[in-house]
């Protein structure tokens, strides 16, 4: 097996704006990879290359890249910040083994900072937390401290302490090192006004990681001196466990920090290790290029990959052959003849593999564990300029979402609609804007229908008679039907009570089935009734005249004539949401679903998550449509959600006068 202990994978983590992609230009340039800076608001960064993210000034994608730092070879994945690009920066930090969470100096941690935490720790990841932006105005480094603690975790230690001067900061204390440093690497005298801060700062180090090795812990309660090596040591294997989060300040803009970060990641975060005996690659993601068409960017798992060599595809039990593979610096590829465990490498037009996929030799068995991909949060109908673009639309999106698999795209049979779900408003707005730039399509979202049903609450005997000279055969048909309710959900029921032939045999599915297409055509505002049972009670024929035709239109006739008088409603789809929300919010979540017509079910502590709820209710879906934004303001970006359909139930009398007259109006304009 390959030697790896002179590798490092680590994804770049953190909120949106925190200056991960200006942190990733800044080791670049200071490990020589790039000879000029790069910046978002200028679009020329390394790691923000697709036309998208330039235009927006955001990432919304990962990207990969690699450098050279004392010897070692260090890979890293810049993920995105916004919720709406999650799933790209859970993928990163799946196929890396260690990640940096980016936190502004000022502002602190926020929602996403927790989520992405949430997910390091559930994949067993160690990580480092840098501070950035400490050269802003106004820090006060120990309020974002209190909140890293509150928020995100009590085991969040400094290893520097930043040395302000005339409101500017200066340099840093070494908190291990006890020596205080400029930016620049030079060694500068320690403030005195900062030898009691230290000191603290220093004792609260050392205990924590006392307790990670039982001999260090005993010199420590006994007051005996604790050599730095030993504190380093143990200070690394808590760090690996996932225990202890160290804590480094910088600025990647300005450039102060960089250096010790990199340091701090050879010397605290673990190197790459075999998961399997044989080789084994992980695809963590796919998208289109331009030129080079469809790229996979894969995680070597283990063991040894080569350059034009045929492997195989354990997740789709097929072969597929790697052709030129590459090292990735964003959109720059570097070619190589072999890569090995840790390395991360690109592949272009591989015919079946997709994100998630494991490559490995044939008639291999093993499998790389990918990340569940995140709950969709928001949906949108979706609709082309013009008659006859949905097959266009349904190409271009299919290719979308092989680079996204946190999209979804089906049609609503009950609607008829295309439907595309996401992460968030902004998540579909760029599937929009892709399809025009990328595939020429135009096309635009909507809010989705609702599904509405018809009933009736009542009963009736309706007779239809359909009779129509033309020369010839004429059309006779003629059925008297009862109709009446059944319980909700049984559907539709029809019954042949027929005697005598009074109704010819063959001519019974003629009735039903002019019954069933009165039935999709509605009677209050033409959507589908359902929940209905029918008795076919007599009829009469003509020997010449009667068809197969004539007895569907009298059948049609008599629903049609009878429904009215069975007091006909309307119903809408009920859905049974889950709501996860931190304690505090859960009174205004609740107001806010009671105004929504809701009905809660209960509220339990949600095991998952400490310090959340999780609330059932039962809401109409129309109420819903739009839910997402609420409830990440009513939480602060905290609260997420799940629903499932769950029965139908009858519109309130006003709500249900709106849609009807709603119906009328787009009936009209046909």
């Amino acid at each position: 097996m390959a030697d790896t202990t002179k590798k490092r994978v680590v994804a770049i983590c953190g909120s949106g704006g925190s200056g991960k992609t200006t942190l990733c230009e800044d080791i670049l340039f200071q490990t020589k990879k790039i000879s000029r800076k790069g910046s978002t608001d200028k679009g020329n960064t390394t790691m923000d290359f697709d036309s998208e993210e330039i235009e927006r000034k955001i990432s919304m994608q990962l990207a990969v890249g690699y450098t050279d730092w004392k010897k070692h070879t260090i890979f890293f994945i810049d993920t995105p910040g916004y919720h709406n690009f999650i799933a790209d920066a859970l993928c990163g930090i799946k196929a890396a083994d260690s990640a940096i969470m980016l936190i502004d100096a000022k502002d602190g941690p926020d929602a996403q900072s927790e989520r992405l935490l949430d997910e390091i720790v559930k994949e067993s990841k160690p990580a480092l937390f840098f501070l950035n932006a400490i050269d802003k105005e106004d820090v006060h480094l120990d309020k974002t401290l209190q909140s890293i603690k509150d928020n995100l975790t009590q085991k969040a230690y400094l290893l520097q302490l930043p040395i302000i001067k005339d409101n500017k900061v200066t340099g840093y204390v070494d908190v291990l090192k006890k020596k205080a440093y400029s930016f620049d690497g030079k060694e500068m005298d320690l403030p005195s006004e900062m030898e009691d801060e230290l000191e603290e700062k220093y004792m609260e180090l050392v205990e924590e990681v006392s307790t990670y090795d039982d001999e260090l812990m005993e010199k420590y309660l006994e007051g005996e001196e604790l050599d730095k090596e030993t504190i380093v040591k143990t200070l690394k294997t808590a760090v690996k466990g996932g225990g202890l989060y160290p804590i480094l300040l910088g600025s990647a803009l300005n450039g102060y920090g960089t250096k010790e970060l990199l340091d701090s990641i050879l010397d605290l975060l673990p190197p790459p290790e075999d998961m399997f005996d044989e080789p084994a690659a992980l695809v963590f993601k796919t998208y289109n290029d331009p030129q080079m068409g469809k790229i996979s960017l894969l995680r070597v798992c283990s063991g040894t990959f080569t350059a034009d060599t045929n492997y195989y595809n354990v997740t789709k039990d097929t072969e597929e052959r790697l052709g030129t593979i590459n090292l990735i610096l964003g959109k720059n590829f570097n070619k190589v003849e072999e890569v090995s465990t840790g390395d991360l490498f690109a592949v272009a037009k591989l015919k079946v593999t997709q994100t998630g996929d494991t490559i490995a030799n044939k008639g291999s068995s093993v499998k790389c564990e990918f990340v569940e991909m995140p709950l969709p949060y928001i949906s949108a109908a979706i609709y082309g300029s013009s008659k006859g673009d949905e097959e266009k639309i349904g190409a271009a999106i299919s290719k979308i979402i092989e680079s996204d698999p946190s999209l979804s795209f089906t049609r609503n049979n009950e609607t008829g609609e295309f439907i595309l779900t996401g992460m968030g408003k902004l998540h579909l707005e760029t599937v929009i804007s892709r399809l025009k730039k990328k595939y020429g399509v135009e096309a635009e979202l909507r809010t989705p229908k609702v599904a509405y049903k018809e009933t009736i609450k009542g009963k009736t005997t309706s007779h239809g008679r359909y009779k129509k000279q033309t020369g010839g055969h004429g059309q006779f048909g003629d059925c008297t039907i009862e109709i009446e309710p059944l319980p909700r959900g049984k559907g539709f029921e029809f019954e042949d009570l027929i005697v005598g032939g009074a109704i010819p045999k063959q001519f019974i599915p003629s009735v039903e089935k002019g019954i069933r297409s009165a039935m999709e055509q509605g009677y209050l505002a033409g959507y589908p009734m359902i929940d209905i049972k029918i008795r076919l009670i007599d009829g009469k024929y003509h020997p010449v005249d009667s068809s197969d035709l004539a007895f569907q239109m009298a059948g049609s006739i008599a629903f049609k004539e009878g429904v009215g008088k069975c007091k006909p409603v309307l119903l809408e789809p009920i859905v049974e949401m889950e709501v996860y929300v931190p304690d505090e919010t859960m009174g205004d979540v609740i107001g806010d679903l009671n105004s929504r017509r809701g009905r809660v079910l209960g509220m339990e502590p949600y095991e998952g998550k400490k310090g959340y709820q999780r609330i059932r209710a039962l809401v109409p879906e129309a109420e819903i449509l739009e839910y997402a934004p609420t409830l990440r303001s009513l939480t602060a970006g905290r609260g997420f959600f799940k629903y499932k359909f769950s029965t139908y139930e009858e519109v309130p009398p006003q709500i249900a006068e709106k849609i009807i007259e709603e119906s009328k109006k787009e009936e009209e304009k046909k």
